[in-house]
């Protein structure tokens, strides 16, 4: 029998259906109150009128004829008590640290402490540390002042706060629970509602509760019915610790009801006493996960096994999934298996988990952006209000609105890649306008509230609707969520609206993402359906037969040490404040509580060294393996159960492999790609690399991520000297001079800082060169370049000499391939002549070795053709190899103005900025043949390319992931195919 049967039971055989309606039954909250009147409603087998049952608070506050004030309201009447006495009162600063005061407020009343005490105890402890701070500076003197005038205050604060409150007929929780405590008498005896007063399943009481139920149980006018076990009663177990206090107590355990708790020390010599954890058999079974986000999994695997053995029963045994973490809510409720149709959602979804709150904390976010920029004359800075691409991209992406986007002829994404092609990094709201042509959504998200709360509402507002009209029946919950953003927007805009005094940005977005995170989206179900989704609170005076409990973590279950109070830890117990240890008190209450009546529970925690930072499993659970198995007679035992995953295809296998078939219609777009766009040396690195990248890249044709950042990137600063040293190049063949001297290189050489600028300007249109990191890749730049040109001038003083025939420039060749031309293409960065033989210069800024672009001197030419194209260390080996192989394909052509022969030697190589003392590093050992000429070697190479074409048109060969993980970090494509972290 359950806690509420066997109470309403117990009630309603001391009256009759005529004489219950005279008394008031108390539980601890409204979930309670319902299953206490079903309970009580099956009792009897006719109509009968109802005795008044209700929550405690609902008890409380109607019995104290005020009406609980707003958290809002509350805030701002606890400012203007404040303003009085220090006119000078900060109100940003103020709603920073006011809830903390507030609760404090709260809890002093709800406890019933002396509040002139306890901020004297306060104020003297404060003394003393301002006392210590005497020999030290502060850097805010004023600061410092106003921080110990707070605490100095706070007494008059508190006194002044209620005077006003109570000539509004007003109070917060803690007020009105002390007013009832203080006037018992005049409230249920003088003017009595009912004749006698229930308490049932309450744990932890407030001193002010307390008071009221010794009242009146002195009076003989209540009798409390307490819910335990002997297991946590007997001992100093921490479940049982205030159970046992109010046993002790002659008012607080009368009643026939608590007869059977008088004798818990003696147990097991008193045999009415409630002992269902130490006497029945119990399947209690603990499970560690890897992470939080597996337990929902877990718990649904759960279900679906008990309903495959129970072969879908008709009655299904009492189930509770119970969260210890409420942000697992969403999760749990996508993970419930299908079968379970039935079941109910005690606990609200939090609004602070939702797009919508996202969005809004991205909006105010935006607002925030003010870019400061340096004055031209290099003295002071000026703030100017303009938004960042990362954030208007953030906000147009933004999940929330993607509805809007998909009903719309145009996306939003035309804007993105102007802002991104012209590389604006900040814009402000008219030049953003004119860019989305006054796009409605654009418009309102972008516009600037210039610290202006009635502006922000107004914004907000005509957000709301836009977006309403795209959520229909099928998206109710976004309908709720732009519903409740709604009454909370006119809530805030109407206490705002009593005030005289302005509210800035800042003090009004605290306030609405306050109101935002208290504010939670109910579900609708039946309340009594055998599966029930709930917090640990709302478990309080119910019991189910089968119980899952998530979360099951120190940290969680119980929180743990958490102090927000301005109140210190040792004035808090002097003053019978509650303290962390009190809170873990209840949480073991309601856990053990929860679980004495089950018959079979499973406890779900994240494994030690888990992801996340709460990842030791709950004492709870030590307690039960190393004390509850050695107390409980029925040999019951703690189980612990290992979570295996398995992969479908065996051992190791992935669960996913995503790969893409060739068929003919991608043969025909691979054809089209070789024959109209080519194929570059990178390609074909990518394709052998990860061939599915190469896909996306070349034949499917998906975008890269579209982004402009505020610093330059790694091949940023590979095109800003690429580009220097091309502009040199082209400068000096318009003055026809090929063969440079060393008074040129001394001459690039102080130009370097003004052509670094230069090209900066027209490439990097919106950044900045002489701040953070742009400044030292400046540094690096210059001194590259610098030493680029003196390993010239050596080049020079050795008698080398060097004629630039052509800067960097695109080059292609093509070949037959199956009746299709086939282009071949890349993009040298310089081709000069030294000794009559051809050198094809890559410049690279990174660090390259020369062992990385040939072959070994004694290379097997058999290995060679094998591995040419999948060897992984050969990238820069087959890119220098494929720039040859153009530049030979001239032949009897010219590239610019320069005529080539066959004649003529061709040697590929690279230059490393970061590694000149190797100068030219030249590709000389790589052959095709001992005896190669140069037909050998186009044929050779077209062999080569044909080999690569042949498996990209393969269809036994489909497109698939690369094995090596580390290719995957960087890649455009890792969240598609589901390797982004």
């Amino acid at each position: 029998m359950s806690f509420l049967s066997e109470s309403a039971d117990y009630i309603w055989k001391k009256y009759t259906p005529e004489t219950i309606s005279k008394i008031s039954v108390v539980l601890p909250s409204r979930r309670a109150v319902y299953f206490f009147k079903q309970e009580l409603a099956a009792l009897s087998d006719r109509p009968f009128l109802a005795p008044e049952v209700m929550a405690m608070d609902d008890f409380v506050m109607e019995r104290s004829g005020v009406q609980e004030i707003d958290p809002v309201a509350l805030l701002f009447e606890l400012y203007d008590t404040f303003k009085g006495i220090d006119p000078h009162l900060d109100f940003d600063r103020f709603t920073s640290w006011a809830p903390v005061v507030l609760r404090d407020f709260d809890q002093i009343d709800l406890y019933g402490c002396n509040a002139r005490e306890v901020f004297r105890w306060v104020e003297a402890e404060k003394a003393i540390e301002r006392w210590g701070t005497k020999d030290r500076e502060f850097t805010d003197q004023v600061y410092t002042q106003n921080y110990f005038r707070l605490f100095e205050n706070l007494l008059h604060v508190y006194d002044q706060l209620k005077v006003r409150l109570e000539q509004q007929d007003r109070a917060y929780r803690g007020m009105a629970y002390r007013k009832v405590a203080e006037n018992v008498e005049s409230i249920f005896i003088d003017n009595p509602s009912h004749d006698y007063y229930y308490f049932l399943g309450f744990n932890a009481l407030s001193a002010s509760e307390e008071r009221i139920l010794r009242k009146l149980s002195s009076l003989n006018r209540a009798e409390m019915l307490w819910d335990a076990d002997a297991y946590y009663l007997k001992g100093h177990h921490e479940a049982g610790r205030f159970i046992r206090k109010y046993l002790a107590d002659a008012d607080l355990s009368r009643g026939e009801w608590n007869k059977r708790f008088r004798h818990y020390k003696s147990f097991p010599m008193a045999p009415e006493l409630p002992a269902e954890l130490l006497i029945k058999p119990k399947a209690f079974t603990e499970m560690g996960v890897p992470n939080a986000t597996m337990q929902p999994k877990v718990t649904a695997y759960l279900m679906e096994n008990w309903e495959q053995i129970e072969g879908n029963p008709v009655y299904r045994p009492h189930t509770a999934v119970v969260l210890g973490d409420e942000n697992l809510l969403m999760p749990m409720l996508a993970s419930i298996p299908e079968k379970y149709d039935d079941f109910n959602v005690t606990m609200g979804v939090s609004m602070r988990s939702s797009l919508l709150y996202s969005l809004v904390e991205s909006l105010f976010e935006l607002q925030r952006n003010v870019i400061e920029f340096r004055k031209k004359d290099g003295v002071g800075t000026v703030m100017v209000p303009k938004f960042s691409y990362k954030h208007i991209a953030k906000i147009l992406h933004h999940p929330f609105i993607q509805n809007y986007w998909m009903q719309q002829e145009e996306s939003f994404r035309p804007l993105l890649r102007t802002l991104k092609n012209e590389n604006r990094l900040f814009v402000d709201e008219k030049e953003l306008r004119e860019l989305a042509n006054d796009e409605p959504l654009v418009r309102t998200l972008f516009t600037r509230w210039d610290n202006d709360s009635k502006k922000a509402t107004h914004a907000l507002y005509a957000l709301i609707d836009i977006l309403r009209p795209l959520y229909d029946e099928k998206d109710a919950i976004e309908t709720e969520y732009l519903y409740e953003f709604y009454t909370i927007l006119k809530r805030l805009e109407r206490l705002l609206a009593e005030r005289k005094a302005p509210v800035s940005i800042k003090s009004y977005r605290r306030f609405l993402l306050e109101l935002l995170r208290q504010t939670k989206i109910p579900f609708s179900g039946e309340p009594a359906a055998p599966l029930q989704v709930m917090g640990m609170l709302e478990t309080r005076c119910l019991d189910f037969d089968r119980v899952i409990i998530l979360s099951v973590n120190e940290g969680t279950l119980p929180t743990g040490k958490k102090q927000n109070s301005l109140i210190p830890f040792d004035a808090a117990q002097e003053f019978g404040l509650p303290t962390y240890m009190d809170a873990d008190a209840v949480m073991s209450y309601h856990f053990f509580r929860l679980i004495q009546r089950a018959k079979e529970v499973v406890f779900l925690y994240t494994q030690p060294g888990g992801e996340g930072p709460k990842s030791e499993k709950s004492r709870f659970l030590l307690q039960l393996k190393h004390e509850w198995e050695e107390s409980n007679s029925s040999q019951s035992k703690l189980k612990t159960q290992s979570i295996e995953f398995q992969a479908p295809q065996g051992e190791g296998a992935e669960v996913t492999q995503l790969l893409i078939h060739k068929t003919p219609r991608i043969q025909q777009e691979i054809l089209k790609s070789l024959t109209e766009r080519g194929v570059y040396a990178t390609h074909l690195n990518m394709y052998y690399k990860c061939s599915l990248q190469y896909y996306f890249k070349r034949i499917a044709g998906v975008a890269e991520e579209e982004e402009v950042s505020e610093k330059l990137e790694a091949n940023d600063f590979g095109v800003w000297v690429h580009e220097v040293l091309e502009r040199i190049d082209r400068e000096m063949l318009d003055r026809d001079v090929r063969i440079y001297q060393e008074m040129d290189y001394e001459q690039f050489i102080k130009q370097i800082p003004a052509r670094l600028e230069a090209v900066f300007q027209d490439k990097f249109k919106g950044q900045v060169m002489d701040e953070g990191q742009n400044l030292l890749l400046y540094n690096i730049a210059r001194r590259n370049l610098k030493n680029y040109f003196q390993m010239r001038i050596e080049e020079l003083k050795s008698g080398m000499v060097v004629e630039m025939l052509a800067p960097e420039q695109k080059l292609t060749a093509s070949f037959e391939y199956k009746g299709h031309q086939v282009l071949i293409s890349g993009k040298i960065d310089r081709l000069e002549r030294v000794n009559e033989q051809i050198r094809i210069v890559d410049y690279k800024t990174g660090k390259v070795e020369a062992k990385n672009l040939d072959v070994k001197a004694n290379q097997d030419l058999e290995e060679l053709h094998q591995q040419f194209l999948t060897n992984e260390d050969w990238e820069v080996l087959r890119q220098l190899w494929l720039y040859k192989y153009l530049v030979i394909k001239q032949n009897h052509k010219q590239i610019g103005d320069v005529a080539l022969s066959a004649s003529q030697v061709v040697q590929p190589g690279m230059i490393s900025f970061r590694n000149l003392a190797e100068g030219f590093m030249a590709q000389e050992q790589l052959r095709f043949r001992a005896d190669e000429t140069p037909e050998t070697f186009i044929e050779d190479s077209e062999l080569i390319l044909t080999q690569f074409m042949d498996e990209l048109l393969n269809e036994a060969t489909p497109f698939i992931q690369t094995e090596n993980l580390k290719a995957c970090e960087y890649c455009d494509y890792a969240r598609i195919c589901g390797r982004g972290v």
